[in-house]
């Protein structure tokens, strides 16, 4: 088995929940603080329009327009209109300052949350190496404890079985394997409950369900 992960703890959804909070609280500082800056706009204005008279038309000259459709909607004049605006607001900027320090004070408790979060994680995931690391070495002498108290059972009930050794003497050789097998399922158990603790605090739930396949 590999239970070696290559997701950093950074990667933690956990994690990546805390800093998303801190960016969004860093970007809605940078924002209020450049909302004191004054603001420019620009527009424009075009209006067009047909009439189907001619520039020259009077009352006494009939041919001075047309009663063609197309006449009547095709633009022949139109006006445009381009400007820009300057707005600053000097009476809103120590209401904006008092805002943006404000803002950084939030950032900064996002913050702490995150560090808390982040060495949590880190001493999960300490944690549960150590833990592997244990069970794994468990893991390979209780297989060789569990053989050998079987073959004290056998001779127990050899013994037994030609008058050699008691019930009792039997039944303690009993209780000892059954102490063993429960040992070995143990030993087990615990290799799988640090793995997943490893992979719930290194956000990398492959590294269990890859050993678990």
């Amino acid at each position: 088995m590999e239970f070696n992960t290559a997701t950093e703890i950074l990667h933690n959804p956990q994690i990546l929940f805390y800093k998303s909070r801190i960016d969004l609280s860093n970007q809605t500082a940078l924002f209020l603080r450049k909302s004191i800056l004054p603001g420019f706009n620009f527009f424009s204005v075009l209006q067009t329009r047909a009439s189907g008279f001619s520039n020259n038309y009077t009352p006494a000259f009939s041919d001075s327009y047309s009663k063609s459709y197309w006449d009547g909607i095709n633009p022949t004049r139109s006006n445009y209109l381009l400007g820009v605006s300057l707005s600053w607001n000097v009476m809103s900027i120590p209401k904006i300052r008092q805002q943006v320090n404000a803002q950084r004070f939030v950032s900064a408790a996002y913050q702490n949350e995150y560090d808390l979060i982040a060495t949590q994680l880190q001493d999960q995931l300490i944690l549960a190496d150590q833990r592997i690391e244990n069970s794994l070495q468990s893991v390979k002498e209780v297989p060789l404890q569990y053989k050998a108290l079987s073959d004290a059972y056998r001779q127990k009930s050899v013994l037994y079985k030609n008058g050699l050794a008691t019930i009792v003497e039997l039944q303690q050789a009993l209780y000892a394997l059954n102490r063993a097998e429960a040992d070995v399922i143990g030993a087990y158990i615990t290799v799988w409950q640090s793995l997943l603790q490893k992979a719930a605090a290194s956000g990398d739930f492959s590294l269990f369900i890859n050993q678990a396949k």
